[in-house]
Formats: C-alpha cells, structure tokens, sequence
C-alpha cells in the first residue's frame, strides 16, 4: 500500500511542476471541482475556473517567474481520506536586473477520490 503522506507530498509536487512549466490546465487538475484558494493578501478564488483564470493572468505576466511551494508537514485525518498538508511558499518576480521574491507560509487540505488526492483548499499567508 503507498504511504498516503508521500502520496500528497508527489502531487504538490506535481503542482509545483505544472506551474514551472506554466500549465493553468496542469495545475487546476490536481484540484476538486469547489476548490477554495485565499491569496496572501489578495482574494479567495472559489472554483476551477477562477484558480485557472487566475494562474493564466499570471503566467501571461512576462516578469512572473513561479511559485514553489515546500510541505513541513502531512498530518493525516483519520479515516486516511483526509490530509491537511502545512508548509511554506515562495513568489518570484523579475524586478529590473533584480529578482523580487513574495514568501509565507499555507495550509491545504486534500481529498483521497476513486483517482487519486485532489486540493480542497488552500490558504496562503
């Protein structure tokens, strides 16, 4: 059986990949229908298409240079449906010859479905 915990760890990471490769597709795939994003400092994004909407207007934004988020810790819910992913993230921004950086930390819940974990919501600080 594979270890639930590494089991979400694999998918941020592959949300970390979709938005390298600035993917809006790529990324709203590894999220349920009624996801729930609360930007740091910004709106709470309700739905694949506003998530989508807004991770296309910022890989439209040639000075965006991406988001890496790092997980600290996978707490598992019991039964092991659940999981709330905690961890810290950092922005990118060209500025110039400079690159200016956005960093926090977030929380994100995960759902076990017949195909796999899937992001509930997530809130980035």
């Amino acid at each position: 059986m594979t270890d639930p915990a590494a089991s979400v760890r694999q998918r941020r990471a592959e949300s970390n990949a979709a938005i390298a490769a600035r993917s809006a597709d790529r990324v709203v795939a590894l999220m349920s229908p009624d996801i729930s994003v609360s930007v740091a400092g910004g709106p709470i994004l309700i739905g694949l298409e506003a998530s989508r909407k807004a991770f296309a207007e910022q890989f439209a934004e040639r000075d965006f240079l991406g988001y890496v988020r790092t997980p600290d810790a996978i707490a598992m819910h019991h039964p092991a449906t659940r999981a709330t992913e905690r961890g810290r993230w950092v922005g990118r921004w060209r500025a110039g010859a400079h690159v200016r950086e956005m960093q926090g930390v977030y929380r994100a819940v995960w759902q076990l479905t017949d195909v796999g974990w899937f992001l509930e919501s997530e809130v980035f600080e």
